[in-house]
């Protein structure tokens, strides 16, 4: 019977890990999800495994041979529970199946910020000043409106310099 296994990769190595297990034909399954990084000192999206350094596997325990794995690049051994090599349940690798995209990302839903909520900026000349949600502008951008000097103004902020206060 087939059943579903984690596999602990090397660091920084899970991707490489996925390749050489599928060039081994063996069935594997990444999830991986969008994350909005500062590169070079612009915000940039990058797509990351959503568990860094783990991947699961679908393996049958009578019939396969899982001697190849072990020393497949990439891989540092399959998760263990002392000797035993414990299945992931099948609803868990399941939910995570139907919810990945064509790249096999896991959707990122957006900070649910309602107009009012208080947010602290985090970062730039604003740093540790509260401001009140406005609204959105674009995709990773928000409006808050602060107080300076005595005016309310509203002003627009990346949204990861942005937290709740």
């Amino acid at each position: 019977m087939k059943r579903w296994y984690a596999i602990y990769c090397k660091p920084r190595e899970d991707e490489r890990a996925e390749l050489h297990l599928d060039h081994q034909a063996f069935e594997v399954f990444r999830p991986k999800h969008r994350v909005r990084r500062k590169r070079r000192g612009a915000m940039t999206t990058l797509i990351e495994s959503l568990f860094p350094r783990y991947l699961f596997i679908h393996l049958d325990d009578v019939s396969q041979n899982w001697a190849p794995i072990r020393s497949t690049r990439g891989v540092a051994g399959m998760v263990r529970w002392g000797d035993h090599v414990p299945p992931v349940p099948e609803p868990v690798i399941d939910c995570l199946r139907r919810n990945v995209d064509e790249v096999g990302c896991i959707p990122t839903p957006q900070a649910d910020y309602q107009k009012g909520d208080r947010l602290v900026i985090q970062e730039g000349a604003f740093a540790g000043h509260e401001g009140l949600f406005y609204g959105r502008r674009g995709e990773d951008r928000v409006m808050l409106l602060l107080e300076v000097m005595k005016q309310p103004q509203t002003m627009v902020f990346p949204e990861a310099s942005v937290a709740r206060g």
